[in-house]
């Protein structure tokens, strides 16, 4: 039996050391869904049944959207655009009129408009019971083995308590106006759930209140879809040597795993580069953390192939794991930089 508890000892120890492995968070480019170039000049036509400020969101989540300092969209302004809606009487079938405008309100310009409808704006209430303990109010008591009188059981009651459900479905449609073709459609859902209790002092959200902020989660899902952004990963970095490194070559990588936690990425590449060279290129730890400075530089390309002459060496004694997962990554993102690149004009 003692036997056993030092075995399950041991695995909860290399648990727990697994669990510890240093991470860095890289990001990466992600590219637009919609490829064509004429989403760049875009405008924001009102939506149908708009009770929650969608089409205002949306045009608010577009005018703010910047890559790396500069601005992805060229925005006409909604005024503007409401204007000549109302004056040519406009609806989603006419929107291909907008091109041949021919007012100095700067619409010739348009060449991407987004329109939509908010499908529903809801918000159900339930109501329930919830159980509550007064631990000042003692209504059994027992004596323990010393003579202590202590209690046993509390007073329990019940209070009642209600759950608003908000939920918001929301249809929006972009059109190239050269020749009314639809660029990109696509249905959104946000929802959310706030609870209060009579014994609280919570006030909850009215419907209005909550389903207009959920609007505000749709603008920012459309965003995910029309434009370039950023996402983040958790990277793993390697720590122990895979050769017999000598004192000075264990220093280097010790020293660039402390400069990745520190953030001080450049550095640290500085640093794996003269320890990969030291080792001939040939210890796969050395490459797989120059190629994870690499990729958080925004070096995708250069850290795919160094990923692949790390697995090359590792596969001569072992899979590793992380090199899998990180020549998967990688190979994914340099296909999403590559559009993205393009989407960005460079």
């Amino acid at each position: 039996m003692r036997k056993k508890s030092f075995i399950l000892y041991g695995v909860v120890l290399a648990l727990l050391f697994a669990g510890c492995a240093q991470k860095t968070q890289i990001k990466a480019i992600k590219a637009a869904k919609v490829s064509d170039s004429a989403i760049k000049n875009i405008g924001v036509m009102p939506f149908a049944n708009d009770s929650v400020s969608q089409s205002a969101q949306i045009d608010a989540a577009i005018a703010g959207v910047e890559i790396d300092g500069s601005k992805y969209f060229n925005l006409v302004d909604r005024e503007n655009i409401k204007k000549v809606m109302e004056e040519k009487k406009l609806n989603e079938s006419g929107l291909v009129d907008l091109v041949s405008d021919d007012s100095d309100m700067g619409l010739m310009q348009i060449q991407t408009l987004v329109s939509g409808r908010v499908n529903a704006s809801s918000m159900a209430t339930s109501r329930y019971l919830e159980t509550r303990t007064d631990y000042s109010t003692c209504v059994r008591s027992k004596k323990t083995k010393s003579g202590k009188t202590v209690c046993s059981q509390y007073r329990k009651y019940r209070v009642h308590c209600q759950a608003n459900n908000y939920s918001v479905s929301t249809q929006v449609k972009l059109v190239k106006v050269s020749n009314s073709s639809t660029l990109f459609a696509k249905t959104y859902t946000a929802s959310s759930k706030k609870t209060r209790c009579d014994d609280s002092s919570k006030v909850l959200p009215t419907k209005s209140q909550q389903n207009t902020a959920l609007a505000g989660d749709i603008a920012k899902q459309v965003l995910r879809d029309i434009a370039p952004s950023y996402v983040y990963f958790s990277v793993t970095l390697l720590e122990d040597p895979d050769l017999d490194y000598s004192d000075a070559q264990e220093i280097l990588l010790e020293n660039a795993l402390e400069l990745i936690e520190q953030k001080r990425v450049e550095k640290a590449r500085e640093l794996l580069q003269k320890l990969n060279n030291s080792l001939g290129g040939q210890s796969y730890v050395a490459l797989y953390n120059l190629a994870v400075t690499e990729e958080a530089l925004g070096h995708v390309e250069e850290a795919y192939h160094l990923l692949q002459q790390a697995e090359d060496i590792a596969l001569q004694t072992a899979l590793v794991e992380e090199i899998s997962v990180a020549l998967e990554r990688t190979k994914r993102n340099l296909n999403e930089q590559r559009k993205a690149q393009k989407q960005l004009g460079l």
